[in-house]
């Protein structure tokens, strides 16, 4: 082994074909340099991804997300000046939908089960989900400043501000923050469309599938339910080709949820199965 490392040392310092041992010693020199300095540039990349977080790309820049907060508009023009629902049923890449369009309606969470026959509140549906085992919410959670939750495994959110429902991806603290000094509310769900391209999620399987969701340049507000049980995937995809611009994920299956269009109430599902103390719903009202 000795002879082999003393062979490769002789081979470096005559690379150049019978250079004096001084020659040997420069090139070892200049390849130190070079490792230096490929080091430098290595972690000063390494540094700065490290400092710039997935959430806070070009793509999905969190400034902006309060730029709309703080503008009143989710990117939208012009306010609805009645307030009513309609719902279309449609069909996009074989996922059958009903899309509920909200205009003029104001948008708030609440704890508890909202009363149907409550004639202030036109729609309600689960927000966020409730853990079995503790019943607590899960994920970030405000009501009207005061913060029940926590956690940013879902990144997707829904921040809720003078009626104002808006609709984003970031797992910073930052929007939760400023919801919750001006007293107003916040939930985190699984994010579908952000910016009009699909969202990735690990959910599997095929369920019944709700969602809440903005379009470019529109006041109102949409919620979408599948007709038939559908994977999160296809689900995301009907939505982003049906034009969403930002969708989040809520609660599907039978749940409890209800919508009232010309004078008759919709229920969306009856289910009270998982209805604990701690069930939230989001609600559009008058």
């Amino acid at each position: 082994m000795k002879r082999h490392e003393e062979d490769e040392i002789q081979v470096l310092g005559q690379a150049g074909g019978g250079r004096k041992r001084g020659g040997g010693k420069r090139f070892l020199g200049y390849l130190l340099l070079a490792l230096v300095v490929a080091l430098l540039i290595t972690g000063w990349f390494l540094l700065r991804k490290t400092a710039v977080s997935p959430q806070e790309n070009d793509a999905f820049p969190l400034e902006s997300d309060l730029a709309l907060l703080e503008d009143g508009q989710q990117p939208a023009s012009g306010v609805a000046k009645e307030v009513r629902i309609s719902v279309v049923d449609d069909t996009v890449n074989d996922v059958p939908m009903q899309v509920f369009v909200i205009e003029g309606a104001k948008a708030r969470l609440c704890i508890g089960r909202p009363a149907a026959q409550d004639t202030t509140v036109l729609m309600a549906l689960p927000a966020a989900d409730v853990r079995k085992d503790n019943l607590g919410i899960v994920g970030d959670f405000v009501l009207d400043g005061r913060r029940y939750g926590n956690g940013k495994r879902k990144e997707g959110y829904g921040a809720l501000l003078e009626g104002q429902l808006f609709l984003g991806v970031s797992a910073s603290d930052t929007v939760m923050n400023y919801c919750a000094s001006r007293q107003g509310s916040f939930f985190r769900q699984y994010a579908l469309v952000a910016d009009g391209k699909i969202w990735p999620n690990r959910l599997k399987g095929k369920s019944l599938r709700r969602a809440v969701a903005r379009k470019a340049d529109d006041a109102r507000v949409y919620v979408v339910v599948s007709r038939q049980r559908e994977s999160l995937y296809d689900f995301s995809e009907a939505l982003a080709d049906y034009g969403m611009h930002d969708a989040l994920y809520l609660p599907g299956g039978d749940a409890y949820a209800f919508c009232k269009v010309g004078g008759d109430t919709l229920f969306l599902g009856l289910s009270e199965e998982h209805v604990y103390p701690n069930t939230n719903y989001l609600v559009f009202g008058r």
